[in-house]
């Protein structure tokens, strides 16, 4: 038999997981996997490290086997020699098959016993994981992202629950001390007794506190683990959205996702104390009773009812104002970015008095609207206090002629009216809460438009994944529009072979810059297909694609940290020799010697600090690293000069001679010489294709043409004139 080959252990667990990943039907980031197996490296106990690698992974939590199991198949092995293998078959033998690296292994139940363990990787609901019927992908939304956060934690929430209702009986012995005080401590004057009773009541209040004290502990716990989840998902969706499914305000955006934050806070500590708080209301309202009469009980549960109905009452129309406020909050937030992004523009167009007119009617309507639900807000709290006070003022005349007709005591009243506070302060708290859960659904709504966009692969349960990619395209009556816009792009019919060298011209607005987002896959026409290697493009994974198409496009962004790192986005560090060799090829390295700091130098957001060349240059030399199969590029030198122009183009001209599919977008004709074939588009679609020398001899023709037509009409009007 052959001995398994030697990996590092983490080598073989990060082989192991890919592995898994592409029998489940997943794609694991390669980057995020090298980082956390990087983080995992001093953890040696191997369930305490991948329990750790799937928090940093944002995937289910790992859950150990006792021996192999053949329903749960395929699953992640820990060897006894310390690496890490996938069990994928039972043999007839009844031995089970493990793979690891190029060999398969056969290994009885009694070594393997304590060392699988079942890891979910691919996405929820796949059809190849979990047994679900083929068809549509379920919807996901906020809410059941929200509940799946929320599930892991449900034991400690319980242990919370408890320890509110422990919180709450043990509140009853400040009641019941006032009482045997009043009774019996006076009347006899029992100093010892008084004593006894203070120490237990000292007890009851350490116990009280201690337990406070462990619940906000195991809340805290639960806010974490819920906070890391739900803002990791949210924003894992954010990055997943279809680029033509991203909202036109950005600053709109950011504030729906900011609202998450009221969400958290309402779902983790408010709601939870309430369910406790108002039930237990009720168990003191029948102590109410045991200790004094029915009467006094009921005066309570009737102020306490209509407090309740008070809140009730009111919660449609905070509902309202809440929405509305979100609402202009987001507007105001959307505004700001863009006089802020836009800064430049707005004061070279002398534009600031047309921002500065829609801000204060933007404030104007959302101070407006806080006033109505402040006012609200503070008329009902007013009214819970008026209560708060007549109740009180009603249980000690009810009270009294009840102690006076010899039916309780006065020990007995004084508790009950302490017992008041523990009964209406959570009725009164209700009010307070119909305001933040009016917050948190306005931002939940908020959060599920977001849910709502449609992401990368939609609709797709198993995304494939391939090894490499030809780069052959085939677009099949496509169309495509900007939301209700007319139509951007209409392509009957394009075929693009692997290796070919395209450059796309026309006039601007003629759906050039559509086109390229059409074939990195990033746009999804409304009608039509686009293929790649013969596979429809929105059934192959977006990190897929991402690996093996190199797209350029027009208005490139760099990120706030340094140069080094907007290098390298997304891709594994090549190490110096690498970075040097292309910035070497591109003439970046001018940049990086004639900075102090070289490749880390600060870059701030938007790149501010570089010229738009530079930046250009910043995202060429990174394509360049990339090495894609396939390379899209939108005006990829617009902003350079000739020198840079020249060099950047000789290594674009070397690329495609090592085989890559080049497919350009330009108005320079110094870009043409590094094509064999030129597609005109006018009109948002297209109007010539074919060899570049042929379609530009035509466009020539056709310009002299038109410099003849308008030349006659220019002497017909001159001769017309003199007439």
């Amino acid at each position: 038999m052959s001995a398994v080959p030697k990996m590092e252990p983490l080598e073989s667990l990060a082989w192991a997981l890919n592995r898994l990943a592409t029998l489940q039907g997943a794609v694991l980031d390669p980057l995020q996997l090298r980082s956390g197996l990087r983080q995992c490296a001093g953890v040696q106990h191997p369930a305490e490290l991948l329990v750790l690698l799937c928090r940093l992974l944002g995937v289910g939590a790992p859950q150990g086997l006792r021996r192999p199991d053949a329903a749960h198949l395929p699953l992640l092995c820990h060897l006894p020699d310390g690496q890490w293998g996938i069990v994928t078959d039972l043999a007839p033998t009844g031995d089970w098959m493990v793979a690891c690296g190029t060999v398969t292994q056969a290994f009885a139940s009694a070594a393997l016993q304590d060392r699988c363990t079942r890891m979910q990787l691919a996405p929820a609901g796949s059809s190849a994981v979990s047994g679900h019927p083929v068809g549509p992908a379920p919807a996901e939304t906020f809410r059941s992202r929200r509940n799946a956060a929320i599930r892991p934690y449900r034991g400690a929430l319980i242990e919370a629950c408890v320890g509110s209702v422990m919180v709450g009986l043990l509140a009853l012995a400040t009641s019941m001390f006032s009482m045997q005080v009043y009774d019996r401590v006076i009347p006899t004057r029992g100093e010892y007794t008084l004593f006894v009773l203070a120490t237990g009541v000292l007890i009851s209040v350490l116990i009280e506190l201690a337990v406070k004290i462990a619940r906000a502990r195991v809340m805290d716990h639960v806010v974490v683990g819920v906070d890391g989840m739900l803002s990791r998902d949210i924003f894992h969706r954010l990055m997943s959205l279809r680029i033509d499914q991203v909202p036109a305000s950005v600053g709109s955006l950011a504030a729906q996702i900011r609202g998450y934050e009221q969400v958290r806070a309402f779902y983790t500590a408010s709601s939870l104390f309430a369910l406790v708080d108002l039930p237990m209301a009720l168990v003191f309202v029948a102590i109410v009773m045991a200790l004094a009469t029915p009467a006094v009980g009921l005066v309570l549960l009737g102020f306490a009812l209509v407090a309740l109905f008070i809140g009730l009452a009111s919660q449609r129309r905070i509902a309202r104002q809440a929405k509305e406020g979100a609402a202009y909050a987001n507007l105001k937030t959307g505004l700001l970015v863009e006089a802020v992004e836009g800064a430049e523009t707005i004061k070279a167009g002398a534009g600031g008095w047309r921002f500065l007119s829609r801000w204060l009617d933007v404030s104007a309507r959302t101070i407006a609207n806080d006033l109505k639900m402040r006012h609200l807000s503070e008329n009902v709290g007013y009214l819970g206090g008026s209560i708060q006070q007549l109740s009180y003022a009603s249980l000690i005349v009810v009270g009294a002629l009840t102690v006076m007709h010899g039916e309780m005591t006065t020990g007995a009243l004084i508790a009950c009216s302490i017992l008041s506070g523990r009964i209406l302060n959570p009725i009164l708290a209700v009010p307070g809460l119909m305001i933040q859960r009016a917050h948190a659904l306005a931002a939940e709504d908020g959060l599920e438009k977001l849910y709502q966009l449609k992401t990368d692969n939609h609709g797709v349960r198993r995304p494939l994944a391939p090894e490499r990619i030809e780069g052959r395209f085939a677009l099949e009556d496509v169309s495509f529009a900007y939301g209700d816009n007319p139509v951007a792009l209409r392509v009957p019919n394009l075929r693009i072979q692997p290796g070919e060298r395209i450059a796309v011209v026309g006039p601007i607005g003629s759906g050039k810059s559509t086109l390229l987002r059409v074939l990195t896959g990033m746009y999804v026409p409304q009608s039509g297909r686009v293929l790649l290697d013969d596979l429809d493009l929105s059934h192959i994974s977006r990190l897929a694609l991402s690996r093996q198409i190199g797209y350029l496009q027009q208005d490139h962004r760099l990120f706030q940290g340094t140069l080094r790192e907007n290098l390298l986005i997304g891709l594994p560090d090549p190490g110096d020799e690498e970075i040097l060799r292309a910035m070497r090829r591109t003439g970046m390295d001018r940049i990086v010697a004639a900075h102090p700091k070289g490749l880390d130098r600060p870059i701030v957001e938007g790149g501010r600090g570089l010229s738009g060349g530079q930046r250009q240059l910043v995202a060429f030399t990174r394509l360049v690293l990339c090495r894609p199969r396939i390379i899209l590029l939108d005006e990829p030198t617009a902003s350079m000069d000739d020198d840079q122009e020249r060099r950047c183009l000789g290594v674009l001209a070397e690329e495609a001679r090592a085989g890559a599919t080049l497919v350009v977008v330009t108005h320079k004709p110094n870009v043409l010489p590094l094509v064999e074939r030129v597609v005109v588009m006018i009109g948002n679609g297209i109007v010539r294709d074919g060899p570049r020398d042929a379609v530009l001899k035509d466009l020539e023709a056709a310009r002299r043409d038109d410099d003849a037509r308008r030349a006659a009409g220019a002497s017909l009007g001159v001769a017309g004139a003199q007439a």
